[in-house]
């Protein structure tokens, strides 16, 4: 299950050549997908914003069973530079449109800034915010999927990271856009930014 991208022959396999590759896709992302979220990219790596406040990514390490993964976390700072808390910037979220977007501009960030920025090819853990499924009924997974492809990238290297409560139609729309699933338990899915 890994992700490695491909860059185009004429691109340099250096962290340089990745991040001038990442920003002639960045600049042709389809804006429906991410419309009134900025993207940007520096040396820091890829970038949101939302509300006045950049969003970043943050790793950290995650047991499943016997693997160890790598799981993405937001870290969002407020326009004075201070740390602004994740659940927050999810709760200002009105309504589906803004939180579907919110919430696929997260884990885009993460999964640029890990397959691509940093080169990782290991599979990465994303949460998907709760709330979500509250306004997506059917096909979950394909416009992030969609996102994916954009960037020359799979669904199967990402492990998504669910409410155990779902039904598994939810489940099976997710496995069937090429996702691993994770049923997360409930502490994990408690109100937390992706």
């Amino acid at each position: 299950m890994s992700n490695q991208l491909v860059l185009p022959e004429d691109a340099v396999e250096t962290s340089a050549g990745r991040l001038a590759w990442l920003r002639d896709r960045l600049a042709s992302l389809p804006p429906q997908w991410v419309a009134g979220l900025p993207l940007g990219l520096d040396e820091n790596g890829v970038y949101g914003r939302y509300f006045k406040c950049e969003l970043r990514s943050v790793f950290t390490a995650q047991h499943l069973g016997t693997a160890e993964l790598v799981h993405a976390e937001l870290q969002a700072t407020g326009p004075d530079g201070e740390p602004f808390p994740a659940h927050r910037l999810f709760s200002l979220a009105a309504g589906a449109d803004g939180l579907l977007k919110l919430d696929r501009l997260c884990r885009l960030i993460h999964t640029l800034n890990h397959f691509v920025v940093h080169g990782r090819p290991a599979p990465l853990v994303l949460s998907v915010h709760p709330r979500l499924f509250e306004y997506v009924k059917a096909a979950h997974g394909r416009t992030f999927s969609r996102m994916l492809t954009h960037f020359e990238l799979q669904s199967a290297g990402i492990v998504l990271s669910l409410p155990r409560e779902l039904p598994q139609s939810v489940l099976d729309n997710y496995l069937a856009a090429g996702f691993t699933v994770h049923l997360a338990s409930a502490e994990l899915n408690a109100p937390v930014g992706n």
